[in-house]
């Protein structure tokens, strides 16, 4: 090799990592250091002082290296990594046989990610993560929301259109919430062969930096503490929060793709997350599908009573079509939005709140509108401070349930169906004492105006 093709072949290793060549000091440094010349001689031909030259860019150089080509590089052995580096380029180009559509298929774990078949819609969303992955080379980006909003089947899909842009793509199920050294076990066995036999991120690392890989990590929030303020690990899981900091803050060539209703406290800071909200197309092909019957006008009020929420209106549309002939306008005379199945999904996601957030969404709930953080003061009976509010509503506008305009608050519409119909079922059944079992206070004129919402 001469220097042309050191350099080449260098700023080809660490453009795949850094999408950025090596600048002009670096690059004359590595070809001097080809040439076997010394950091003082060079230093005294450029003119720098000779600790700039050794301990700040000799040394940032081995170590970007290092990370572009998967293996420890000093000013003594880049020489033979570089070659090293030259000819596995070369054996990945002559390996253009038959077998190689086998091979790249052995490369894909996709057997438990969703079918995506009838996926319809989403297209800025989809633009959006595939300019972040592809194109700006982000190595964590989070897909959040609330429960049925459709992340799961948007990483999926998202996966199916840029699957072949990687050496290998992995989809992960966190549902039952696995010990991370369960689930780096499974990752590097399929990355390595199986052939690696150490399972921690360390490793995992290694083998991001070698390879263009595609991790997806679905479900999240099963390993995050119910009962407590978004972002908190669950005991025994804390280890999740080092593996996103680790792949976020170090160099290498791949993406790990994480879908979940909470947002941890390592995405708030750096990482790419974006949170989705209903999809209008997909409600409309929902109703479509169910040939469900009514005005363009009840349409649209189903959408927004559930707020375009595509798992509970799968849900809700096969109760209108089975309990009501299809007929919308059937189902929305009828005084109630407590079907069993649709309240399940709104229990669980209430249940996992804190009591100052369930405090918080009632009133939220009985207000109806834009509500300020003295108005949420003034309601909560129990002394709660003004510090205590603003880490709750935070924690709430991470678990995707409510939204902010300047200094003001309000519930997601499905949200506020959900509260108003709990409020009324308290009030109809005389079960508890609205302001003592939801510890606020009492504004019967609120709830009878949600009522009507609901409905």
């Amino acid at each position: 090799m001469n220097t042309d093709e050191v350099l080449s072949i260098a700023n080809q290793a660490v453009s795949k990592l850094t999408n950025k060549y090596l600048n002009d000091l670096q690059s004359e440094l590595l070809k001097a250091s080809y040439k076997n010349q010394t950091y003082e001689e060079f230093a005294e031909i450029h003119g720098y002082c000779i600790d700039y030259i050794k301990k700040d860019i000799g040394s940032k150089l081995w170590h970007l290296l290092s990370e572009a080509l998967g293996e420890k590089v000093t000013k003594k052995n880049f020489k033979h990594a570089l070659e090293r580096s030259k000819q596995n380029g070369e054996n990945k180009e002559l390996d253009i046989s038959d077998n190689s559509r086998i091979k790249r298929k052995r490369y894909r774990d996709l057997s438990i990610a969703p079918d995506v078949s009838t996926f319809c819609g989403r297209d800025k969303e989809l633009n959006t993560f595939k300019q972040l992955i592809i194109k700006d080379k982000c190595r964590v980006v989070a897909v959040l929301g609330m429960g049925g909003i459709g992340k799961t089947f948007l990483a999926a899909k998202l996966v199916e259109q840029i699957q072949d842009e990687f050496d290998f793509v992995i989809w992960c199920s966190l549902r039952n919430s696995p010990s991370l050294t369960s689930i780096l076990s499974e990752i590097i066995d399929f990355l390595s062969n199986q052939q690696e036999k150490i399972s921690d991120i360390k490793t995992l690392l290694k083998y991001l930096r070698s390879s263009r890989c595609l991790i997806v990590l679905d479900n999240l929030e099963t390993i995050l503490q119910p009962g407590n303020f978004a972002g908190n690990y669950r005991s025994g899981y804390e280890e999740y929060g080092e593996l996103l900091r680790w792949v976020e803050e170090t160099c290498h060539q791949s993406c790990l793709v994480i879908t979940s209703r909470e947002k941890p406290f390592e995405i708030a800071s750096q990482v790419h997350s974006f949170t989705i909200g209903g999809s209008l197309e997909a409600a409309q092909a929902i109703v479509e599908w169910q040939a469900l019957i009514g005005s363009e006008e009840q349409k649209q009020r189903l959408y927004w009573q559930f707020g375009y929420n595509p798992q509970i209106l799968k849900i809700i549309a096969t109760l209108i079509k089975e309990l009501f002939d299809g007929s919308i306008e059937e189902f929305s005379n009828q005084d109630t939005l407590a079907f069993n199945c649709v309240r399940i999904l709104f229990d669980q996601q209430f249940e996992r709140l804190s009591e100052v957030e369930q405090h918080i969404i009632i009133s939220l709930g009985m207000s109806g509108g834009w509500t300020s953080i003295t108005e949420l003061l003034n309601d909560i009976i129990t002394p709660v401070s003004q510090t205590i509010i603003l880490e709750a509503l935070q924690s709430l506008c991470w678990r995707s349930l409510i939204e902010k305009r300047e200094n003001k608050y309000i519930l997601k519409s499905v949200m506020m169906n959900y509260i108003a119909e709990r409020l009324i079922e308290q009030i109809e059944t005389n079960s508890a004492d609205t302001s003592t079992s939801w510890g606020m206070t009492h504004r019967s004129e609120k709830i009878q105006r949600q009522k009507t919402l609901a409905v």
